[in-house]
């Protein structure tokens, strides 16, 4: 049976252990920028501690329940300062403002059309205070990656909590009508014959797409870089991070 990763936050984080590069880059622009913070898709809460630990209040919206429930757990010993609401980043009103907003590790490529990231967007400027910052992190979609043949392709590999190692393959298929890209995760765990299959969708966010929409919005694009280094983005970055404001 082909399962949603999304629907394992125990999974999602051990899978993920290995995403730490992004850390120091979303901390020292929540301490450059200021509080409140809200992140969008803010999931397990990974993104969140380094935050609070510097007493920035903190606000996470998180569309699965069970995402957001786990984040709460994780995040309970600093309720004074933090709160992870369930919600969809596309249409909420907490009736609040911020002074800094970011959605990271490409969250917002599971928006699916650009009416959905136009509507997003439309949701982000609502909550941004007149002198805050909008920060998105994602990669930038390449063609080799996307029209790779269909095969099995080795993405990570991670230890269990219990200790049995795992490694994980891919497949993909990109539809460019929708610019949709299907992919297919295999989890093959030592020790376990069975192999677990996971699946979901990715909307490719083309940089020029971004740069419309962000636009469109009302959002003024300050800074757009191609790494956490904040190196200017270029025609061989693989991120596309923008720092954007109203």
């Amino acid at each position: 049976m082909i399962k949603d990763i999304y629907s394992d936050p125990e999974l999602y984080d051990a899978a993920h252990l290995w995403k730490t590069n992004d850390i120091e880059f979303i901390a020292n622009s929540a301490t450059k920028f200021g509080g409140p913070v809200l992140e969008m898709a803010a999931g397990t809460g990974r993104l969140a501690l380094p935050i609070i630990e510097q007493g920035i209040n903190y606000t996470g919206i998180e569309l699965s329940s069970i995402f957001a429930k786990f984040a709460r757990k994780k995040l309970a010993k600093f309720r004074d300062l933090a709160q992870v609401l369930e919600g969809d980043m596309r249409k909420i009103d907490l009736d609040l403002q911020f002074q800094f907003i970011f959605i990271g590790f490409n969250s917002i490529f599971h928006l699916l059309k650009n009416e959905d990231v136009a509507s997003f967007f439309s949701c982000v400027y609502s909550h941004l205070l007149d002198d805050g910052l909008f920060l998105i992190d994602t990669f930038v979609p390449h063609p080799i990656f996307l029209y790779r043949a269909q095969q099995k392709y080795y993405v990570m590999e991670f230890d269990w909590p219990s200790g049995e190692h795992c490694i994980v393959n891919e497949t993909n298929h990109y539809d460019p009508d929708s610019q949709i890209n299907h992919i297919h995760w295999y989890f093959n765990t030592s020790g376990k014959h069975e192999t677990d299959e996971y699946q979901f969708d990715m909307h490719m966010i083309f940089p020029d797409t971004m740069d419309r929409l962000l636009s469109e919005a009302g959002f003024v694009i300050k800074d757009k870089y191609g790494d956490y280094d904040k190196t200017p983005f270029g025609p061989e970055s693989h991120l596309q991070i923008y720092l954007c404001g109203k």
